[in-house]
């Protein structure tokens, strides 16, 4: 079977009060990206689409589950891990502001706990979606954390974070009956500039 792990297209930048995360849609561009990879994805059948409960996420599969004629399918387990969930800052924009800052941050987010925090609920849920989905080819929308986490493991990586996945970018792995994993491709994005 074809697992295809789709990073979330870009979203709006976002802040909340309180207790209450911040859970962006995408922005003007996220949704022209969505819908360029919907088309990309469903030039092939798509049996299953996953989706982070993140609305940025769920945003970035809806497209490719209306053309496959799929429903889709949230799955907690595939949530970000995500270090403020008050603020949400797209990399490109927290990048842009603050260069040196940024990549202290990312340095910082590679030997979290948070993103070692991850690993057991993603390979538990992409497990079971893949033991129960024989043949078939799923599209899994979720996020960066959560592509490094599972591509790390793939290829025996000690680092969980290898890879800066860019928006609506496709990660493919391939399983195998035996339960087989291996990497297709990583980082997909030449179907964004059609």
């Amino acid at each position: 079977m074809e697992l295809i792990l789709v990073r979330h297209a870009e979203p709006v930048e976002a802040h909340s009060e309180g207790e209450v995360p911040a859970d962006p849609g995408l922005s003007e561009r996220g949704r022209i990206q969505a819908e360029r990879a919907a088309s990309w994805l469903t030039s092939a059948r798509i049996d299953r689409v996953l989706s982070s409960p993140a609305l940025r996420a769920r945003e970035t599969a809806a497209p490719t589950a209306s053309r496959a004629g799929a429903e889709v399918v949230v799955d907690d387990r595939l949530r970000d891990a995500n270090e403020d969930p008050r603020h949400y800052v797209p990399i490109e924009v927290d990048r842009a502001r603050d260069r040196a800052g940024y990549l202290e941050r990312v340095e910082s987010y590679r030997s979290s706990p948070r993103l070692a925090g991850i690993v057991d609920r993603v390979n538990e849920s992409l497990q079971e979606w893949t033991a129960q989905s024989r043949g078939e080819r799923i599209a899994v929308f979720c996020h960066g954390s959560v592509i490094n986490v599972y591509a790390a493991g793939v290829l025996g990586l000690g680092s969980l974070a290898f890879l800066e996945a860019g928006y609506a970018s496709a990660h493919r792995f391939v399983i195998s009956s035996k339960g087989i994993r291996s990497v297709q491709s990583l980082n997909e994005t030449a179907y964004l500039s059609l």
